[in-house]
């Protein structure tokens, strides 16, 4: 009997650590995907979405994030801008994935804003956590202060733990603007709709509510036979960068941080996360030290448990772009 109870706690135990890195609502299934054309039409996102919040799926190809409605409240006490323009535009309501022989492709969808302020969003990608490796950035392209320009960094004051740490993270700031950076923060790819952007880089809007994304692999890398983990979050641009949260809301700024100065410290200006549930959301954006100065790494909120792990099958289909 005792023998039996023995082998039982070593099973359990085996268990435990094989599938400790998953968070409860993912799906662990490697899957091939498909070619998107980035044209602002969507129709060629075939999958379907899950019925519950906070879980995700694989369908028709592609892997598919439902978050939660209504959770776009940062640390739970965040606020939009005065101005009804936002009306709540960062709430994430789907996060797709699929590749091809060329490309990786997402599709963002939150809620639509009362005028073209559309959300601004933030896809950092960890591309061997799931292996615990620890290379990459932990500070999510928080970029030069002194440059303050689009292509310096986000400035949401958001890291991640070190088995987290990612190798690139895209912003997509518009309608059709986006950033890659690599993980010494470097810029490797933008695009602004002009002829001098990277070539494969694409970003087309639909109807203000939802973003596709195509990125060559010759960027971020081929993730064929492999595990990458995502890192998704939304909030309000304001000129290439993440827009400020204040301690009191204003027409242009959003309410529930931590400061009312234009560099309101260290709490992250994130409303919405791909997180397991509220709870974790609201703890993960709670996590900064208050009242640190303003641009302190060391003091920013950090995301342990909020990502998503996206496990890709060793065939890679052709493209057909």
């Amino acid at each position: 009997m005792k023998k039996r109870i023995f082998i039982c706690v070593c099973v359990c135990v085996v268990l435990y650590f094989a599938f400790s890195n998953f968070t409860s609502a993912e799906v662990r299934g490697a899957f091939s995907g498909h070619s998107i054309k980035v044209d602002g039409s969507i129709g060629d996102w075939v999958g379907i979405a899950p019925t519950t919040p906070n879980t995700s799926t694989i369908s028709k190809g592609e892997y598919i994030w439902k978050d939660a409605e209504g959770d776009d409240t940062g640390n739970g006490r965040y606020i939009y801008p005065t101005n009804s323009a936002f009306r709540r535009a960062a709430d994430l309501e789907e996060f797709r994935v699929t590749w091809d022989s060329r490309n990786v492709y997402f599709l963002i969808k939150c809620s639509r804003p009362g005028d073209w302020w559309v959300p601004y969003r933030l896809i950092a990608i960890d591309k061997d956590g799931a292996r615990r490796g620890k290379k990459g950035a932990q500070v999510l392209a928080q970029g030069d202060i002194d440059l303050l320009g689009p292509d310096s960094g986000t400035f949401g004051e958001l890291k991640v733990e070190p088995e987290l740490a990612c190798e690139y993270v895209i912003a997509i700031s518009n309608t059709f603007r986006g950033r890659v950076w690599n993980a010494a923060g470097k810029l490797v790819a933008k695009t602004d709709g002009k002829r001098t952007d990277t070539a494969g880089f694409l970003i087309k809007d639909s109807n203000w509510s939802a973003i596709e994304v195509a990125i060559p692999q010759r960027i971020i890398g081929d993730p064929s036979g492999k595990t990458w983990r995502f890192i998704v979050a939304t909030g309000l641009e304001d000129h290439g960068f993440l827009r400020e949260v204040f301690r009191d809301p204003t027409e242009w700024h959003g309410g529930g941080g931590e400061d009312a100065g234009a560099e309101d410290g260290v709490d992250p200006d994130v409303y919405d996360l791909a997180s397991p549930d509220i709870e974790t959301q609201e703890a993960e954006l709670s996590s900064y030290k208050s009242l640190a100065p303003a641009g302190d790494t060391s003091a920013f909120a950090t995301i342990k448990k909020s990502y998503l792990s996206v496990t890709f099958s060793s065939i890679r289909l052709a493209s057909t772009e």
